[in-house]
């Protein structure tokens, strides 16, 4: 129906909508389902009128179509899936008055082109949340598998290698050689058994995205405004766990984007823009994260608008907006009852949203950051670090510490001497490749005392931007792979770390997120130069 409401003339678009209404007619008149037989039977009547072009397509017709099936939607979730005796009285009388609307239209007691909308009363596709089991696609292939079942068999996986690092480290001083094969072999079958089992709780992102096209085209519709949503990496398989947390988030930033970001088209044509706006949706992966844009070719991000309503709303006074920067005033957008609305809508103007989308992308974990250009587009980008996996870590020690990294976030490591470690400025920097890099030692970030008796230094050359930058460690203790486990949302409080194991001796080691670990220190330098 999406595609047909931009190309009416795809009759064999028409020639589906019309078997599926056909179809649907005939198995609700022998189930008895008397009210959903006759909405189906007067629709599938003026989709054949559509068919056989006896009637003109108009908006107010296609209107009517997309009423229909999310009404009849609601109908067979009542009877069938909730397995009601009956309809509720309000979903009845909405389909009788339907069922009227449409045996008018195709009678022609009522114009097309004036008939009048029915009341919507019935939950839309977008509430339709989906279960908690994997899609059937085909019966002899697959089976239905609860999510807890697969989060149960994960963390026995993580389990499994746990104990074989513990069992590596009580032989490891042993010659038996059968005996190490044995455990080689059964390390290459706990690895395939974790690996299945990380696959099964995948799903393609288009499970939560099918969902947004006929949102975000109801709410241009109200807003009279003209939008194509654009859908990039459906095909991106994801934690299922992550893909039903992120929906909701993901909700409010196209809300948002209709709302507030793209301009009506009359002002989209007097500024030089074509009158149907763009916002584009992405599922993209980088190393060990996830990455969700949402972006709008609409009017930016008015700073000077920002300043004003946080002021009047007694956000932050007068004089201290004045000391931040343009990054720091846009963030204010993610204040608890922050709107620059002028008036309250059915989609926004209460000031919640992104305050939603900041709480809730923060305590997954990740983070949320906004681009603009006034007058041109925006861009926001979540990333979320893994939630639970199974993956390669450098075990690294700090002091008596240890602390596992990423081995993808890893390009090589090297060994340097304290005496090689420059400085310009209040900057740590080394030589590497003939390059200046920056050099942060990774006690320094963590404040913890390290062994000053070693003779080298171990760098971990990671990548910063478009450059590269050296984390020092005291030494690489091993490369494994580890289960990672979230932490809960009071420890996600702290910023640094995204998980942690269990080690083959019993110790705890985190998983260090360097890159917010990198932008702590970037805080942190920024205020000492204020």
């Amino acid at each position: 129906l999406l595609e047909l409401e931009n190309d009416t003339s795809q009759m064999e678009l028409w020639d589906g909508v019309f078997r599926g209404v056909h179809t649907l007619k005939s198995s609700s008149a022998m189930l008895e389902f008397t009210v959903i037989a006759e909405l189906a039977h007067v629709s599938e009547n003026l989709l054949d009128m559509i068919r056989k072009k006896e009637i003109p397509i108009t908006q107010v017709i296609v209107d009517t179509i997309f009423t229909t099936i999310d009404t009849l939607e609601a109908m067979i979730r009542e009877q069938a899936e909730e397995k009601k005796s009956d309809l509720t009285p309000a979903l009845k009388e909405k389909g009788i008055a339907l069922t009227q609307k449409i045996d008018d239209i195709v009678e022609g007691r009522t114009p097309v082109e004036k008939a009048e909308e029915v009341q919507e009363n019935s939950s839309t596709p977008l509430e339709n949340e989906t279960d908690s089991k994997t899609h059937i696609v085909d019966k002899g292939q697959t089976v239905r598998v609860q999510i807890d079942v697969l989060d149960s068999l994960f963390d026995l996986a993580g389990e499994l290698i746990i104990t074989k690092n513990r069992i590596d480290n009580l032989i490891s001083d042993m010659a038996n050689k059968e005996l190490k094969d044995t455990m080689t072999a059964l390390d290459r079958m706990i690895k395939q058994v974790s690996e299945n089992v990380s696959e099964a709780r995948l799903v393609p992102a288009d499970e939560t995205f099918q969902k947004f096209p006929r949102m975000v085209r109801d709410l241009a519709k109200e807003a009279r405004k003209e939008i194509d949503l654009v859908l990039i990496g459906r095909e991106i398989e994801l934690d299922k766990g992550m893909l039903d947390d992120i929906s909701e988030p993901l909700i409010h930033l196209l809300r948002n984007s209709v709302d507030h970001g793209i301009e009506l088209p009359d002002e989209r044509e007097q500024k030089g823009k074509p009158r149907k706006a763009k916002i584009t949706l992405t599922a993209s992966r980088d190393e060990n994260h996830v990455l969700f844009t949402v972006e709008d070719d609409g009017g930016g991000i008015d700073i000077e608008r920002i300043k004003e309503v946080a002021v009047a709303k007694g956000f932050i006074s007068a004089q201290d907006i004045e000391t931040l920067n343009d990054k720091a005033i846009i963030d204010l957008l993610f204040t608890p009852g922050f709107s620059s609305a002028k008036e309250v809508t059915r989609v926004s103007g209460r000031g919640v949203g992104l305050d939603v989308v900041h709480e809730s992308v923060k305590h997954m974990g990740g983070t949320v950051d906004i681009a603009t250009e006034k007058g041109k587009w925006t861009r926001f980008t979540l990333q979320l670090p893994l939630s639970t996996a199974i993956i390669q870590t450098l075990m690294v020690s700090v002091g008596n510490e240890l602390f596992a990294i990423p081995s993808n976030n890893v390009s090589e490591t090297r060994d340097i001497r304290p005496e090689n470690i420059d400085e310009i400025g209040q900057d740590k920097v080394i030589i590497h490749r003939n390059e200046v890099i920056s050099y942060i030692p990774l006690n320094e970030l963590l404040n913890i005392p390290r062994n000053e008796e070693q003779e080298f230094i171990t760098a971990l050359i990671m990548s910063r931007g478009e450059t590269s930058v050296a984390i020092g460690v005291d030494v690489v203790a091993d490369h494994i792979v580890n289960i990672i486990k979230p932490f809960d949302p009071i420890a996600r409080e702290f910023r640094g770390f995204s998980g942690g194991t269990i080690m083959g001796n019993g110790r705890v080691a985190l998983l260090l997120d360097i890159p917010a670990l990198l932008g702590s220190e970037r805080i942190r330098e920024e205020k000492v130069i204020a």
